[in-house]
């Protein structure tokens, strides 16, 4: 499903493009993860970079994306878009199961959690055994996106970081016993650290004024480029919400150089 690197620059960049912001302001949505500013249960399962709060590596990239979050925070209507608390920024390298779905499966099988670490297990270390070098991978920021519920940052890997990651992409996706989980590939992978959600979208809101704030705070890393991200880990978590990303000593990671 994910296609190839020029592929995958060309949409990131389309994705990024402030001269489509008009087109993606149109389509935008309140977010269901959050009912009056609080994050409700959204449950489930994915692959992801240590949140910032547990970072000792991209120090800098954060700082530089509270930065962007704390502009998009002042300049818009609070009660329109609801910025996530900065220590749970990550980038997410695979969705695997989330909301009703999740909540379904283990009611089917109470074990579920159990086979899923456990395979995620098996398939790290398959991962692991395929690197070529244990060098951390890098990934760069190509600006903001407007998505129907969010607003994030894009990002490009490298060529090799884009192929690396998209070898782990393939192990999880295309493995039986992941898939008799119920599990599949939803979405082209687009690396992107969410800074917030739509709240409350009223009737008359004035988007040429929301497409013009956008713009003018994207433009900053046009005068100050952002530091490149060094994905130096990921491991797999589960969320009780959209802020909340947990895991257990013994559940899989990969460390990188």
């Amino acid at each position: 499903m994910d296609g190839n690197y020029q592929n995958y620059v060309n949409r990131v960049v389309q994705m990024t493009l402030p001269a489509n912001y008009k087109q993606q302001l149109k389509n935008i949505q309140s977010s269901p993860k959050f009912i009056d500013g609080k994050p409700v249960e959204f449950p489930g399962y994915s692959v992801i970079t240590p949140p910032y709060e547990e970072e000792n590596v991209n120090h800098k990239f954060y700082e530089n994306l509270q930065f962007i979050s704390s502009r998009l925070t002042q300049d818009l209507d609070a009660d329109f878009f609801l910025s996530l608390p900065s220590q749970s920024f990550h980038l997410t390298l695979a969705d695997l199961i989330w909301d009703k779905t999740y909540l379904n499966a283990v009611k089917e099988n109470p074990d579920f959690d159990n086979i899923l670490i456990s395979e995620m297990n098996k398939i790290f270390k398959e991962f692991q055994s395929l690197l070529l070098d244990n060098e951390s991978l890098e990934l760069e920021i190509i600006g903001l996106s407007v998505f129907p519920r969010a607003i994030a940052v894009c990002l490009a890997p490298t060529e090799a970081s884009y192929e690396t990651i998209i070898k782990l992409r393939q192990l999880i996706y295309q493995n039986e016993q992941i898939i008799r989980l119920g599990i599949e590939q939803q979405y082209d992978f687009a690396a992107h650290v969410t800074l917030g959600y739509f709240n409350k979208i009223e009737d008359n809101i004035d988007l040429a004024k929301v497409e013009s704030i956008i713009k003018e705070i994207n433009d900053l890393w046009i005068e100050n480029p952002a530091p490149i991200f060094k994905l130096k880990q990921f491991e797999l978590r589960k969320f009780t919400d959209m802020v909340n990303y947990i895991r257990q000593p013994e559940w899989a990671t990969i460390k990188m150089n």
